[in-house]
């Protein structure tokens, strides 16, 4: 990576843990400001868009924040619509990964694992998601599609795929806990899986798309 990428990785992870903290200690104001400032600073990783993989990586960015404004609200309808704006920003992901994908064999172990896992987490959170089972079907199949078409980069050739393959995974990570910290039990000190996790995720995304 270039020195331009770099600090401005070690930016979003900077704006990233400030939103942890003012999220752990319940500071409205600045985890307001930190949090979609965090996911914007992802536009410096990628860089002015140079083909279609970094244009949509760029659009599914810009979605995420319409995402991470909307569920500064913890209300169900706020839920709903940053619900709406992941599951854009994971089909923008989609479509970026597609167009550096490849196919291998071992990809549908990927698909395997990952649809089991989406499977487990679906069970476990639908008795309290009565009246969201549309929406979150679709996410799921919306995040496990991203998980295998980031590691179909990967026998595309992607250069850095690799960060692509990861950064899907630490994102569903994320999604995941949100997921059964919202519907299943409350996680102690869920911000540092829930945010930790995600702007990893994203930057590994992010410098897979640069």
């Amino acid at each position: 990576m270039s020195t331009l990428s770099e600090l401005a990785v070690l930016a979003v992870l900077v704006a990233g843990a400030l939103a942890i903290f003012s999220a752990e200690r319940r500071i409205a104001a600045l985890h307001a400001v930190t949090k979609p400032l965090a996911t914007a600073l992802l536009f410096l990783v990628v860089g002015w868009p140079h083909g279609r993989l970094s244009g949509w990586i760029a659009a599914g960015i810009a979605l995420s924040i319409v995402g991470d404004v909307a569920l500064l609200d913890h209300g169900d309808r706020a839920f709903v619509v940053g619900l709406a704006a992941f599951l854009l920003a994971h089909l923008s992901y989609v479509v970026g990964f597609v167009t550096a994908a490849g196919w291998a064999p071992w990809l549908g172990l990927v698909i395997l694992f990952t649809g089991a896992a989406t499977f487990l987490v679906l069970r476990a959170i639908w008795p309290t998601t009565a009246g969201l089972h549309a929406p979150v079907v679709a996410y799921g199949l919306a995040i496990t599609a991203m998980v295998a078409a980031a590691f179909a980069t990967l026998a595309g050739g992607l250069p850095d795929g690799i960060y692509a393959a990861v950064g899907s995974l630490l994102f569903y990570a994320s999604d995941a806990s949100l997921a059964l910290n919202r519907f299943r039990r409350p996680i102690p000190h869920a911000p540092f899986l829930t945010l930790g996790l995600y702007w990893l995720g994203q930057v590994g995304i992010a410098i897979a798309a640069r």
